[in-house]
């Protein structure tokens, strides 16, 4: 059993009805409150695996990465330029492809709060960025499609501010996962992130509005943003040790 995909209780509140991701599911049982509805969670699955949140890939002589160290992005190349998103995004979060490699990456998640009129559509532009930040992370963890399970290299030494989320991640450091298995637990830790913070909506603090005031439940939060950087990482090692393997003439599905 993948120890990151246990069931976590998701909070919930008058506000998570208006989270976007009430039209979709998650593929595995962390996701609780989409977990009883099986339809929606074959949709969205389908819909993603057909690209429908693919971004625009791009190949820039600098790449940024989501990275789980520090809440900081890493770069295999500083000296070039930062690769860009789709002038049709709305969020800060996308795809490009690695220019040394050619491999496919997902962005890092921003650090810096989006800008908004007021502080709850600035918190909803935030759990957006959440959502797609996990979507197209799952998608490219599909489509690299190694079958051969690995550890997730990229909580070795993560330590996150929840005692419960901190037992999740200890006990999936001895656990290996394909690549399909890891975008599953990307998207279901993910969904939780976006779910703790769109139904808390009520408890923003007006000047930080991705925080809250309720100090444990931020914590929690804090937790899964670490947990959902730290696979996506992942997924981009993943992509470029696949890409590599192809390039070598491996073959990167049985990597």
């Amino acid at each position: 059993m993948n120890p990151m995909t246990n069931r976590i209780d998701a909070a919930e509140g008058p506000d998570e009805a208006d989270s976007p991701q009430e039209t979709g599911g998650v593929a595995s049982p962390i996701a609780i409150s989409l977990e009883e509805s099986p339809s929606k969670r074959q949709f969205l699955k389908s819909v993603l695996l057909a690209g429908a949140v693919a971004n625009l890939a791009l190949a820039l002589p600098g790449g940024v990465y989501a990275s789980p160290f520090g809440k900081s992005s890493f770069s295999l190349d500083s000296s070039g330029a930062s690769a860009k998103p789709s002038a049709l995004n709305l969020s800060r979060v996308f795809r490009f492809n690695d220019p040394k490699t050619g491999a496919p990456q997902i962005s890092a998640f921003p650090e810096v709060d989006p800008t908004g009129s007021t502080p709850l559509e600035i918190r909803m532009k935030h759990f957006t960025e959440i959502e797609n930040f996990t979507f197209i992370g799952f998608v490219l963890a599909h489509e690299t499609g190694g079958n051969n399970p690995r550890p997730i290299s990229t909580i070795t030494s993560l330590v996150v501010p929840d005692t419960e989320f901190q037992n999740l991640v200890n006990l999936a450091k001895t656990d290996k996962l394909t690549d399909e298995q890891l975008g599953d637990t990307l998207l279901d830790v993910g969904i939780n992130w976006e779910h703790f913070v769109a139904s808390n909506n009520t408890l923003l603090i007006p000047a930080m509005p991705t925080k809250i005031t309720d100090a444990a439940m931020q914590a929690k939060i804090d937790a899964l943003d670490l947990i959902t950087e730290a696979l996506v990482a992942e997924v981009n090692l993943r992509s470029i040790h696949g890409r590599r393997q192809s390039r070598d003439g491996g073959n990167q599905g049985n990597a």
